[in-house]
């Protein structure tokens, strides 16, 4: 569920990981959500972050990542690229997502439930 439309600024910029982080797959097959994950996101939407889903999936795997969000009504901002003003910022478009923060399954710690995750979040002070 792309969103066209936001404002900005951004409370700040979350590149969520799609695989094992929202959705229980094991490439390329889809599974259920991971608990909490949908609730979570909607939510960070609601309250000003902008959302990119960064995955490897491309081709047909990527389409069915995009029609299993929208089946699951979880938004996103954009997936796999970055925000145009942060583009028209930096006068490139690089690589790698540029986000303030990264939830991924593979982090070093592993990756805490979704209702942790938006406590830390919840209680995380931004600075612009």
């Amino acid at each position: 569920m792309q969103i066209r439309e936001y404002k900005l600024p951004f409370k700040a910029i979350l590149a969520i990981d799609f695989d094992l982080t929202i959705c229980m797959s094991h490439y390329p097959a889809l599974g259920e959500e991971r608990d909490n994950a949908g609730n979570i996101i909607r939510k960070l939407v609601q309250e000003g972050y902008g959302i990119v889903i960064n995955t490897c999936r491309e081709g047909l795997a990527l389409a069915d990542g995009i029609h299993w969000l929208e089946h699951h009504k979880i938004p996103y901002h954009y997936m796999n690229c970055n925000f145009p003003h942060l583009i028209s910022m930096f006068g490139a478009d690089c690589r790698k997502i540029s986000a303030d923060l990264y939830i991924d399954d593979k982090c070093l710690t592993g990756l805490p439930s979704w209702l942790e995750i938006y406590n830390i979040l919840d209680n995380r002070e931004w600075q612009k």
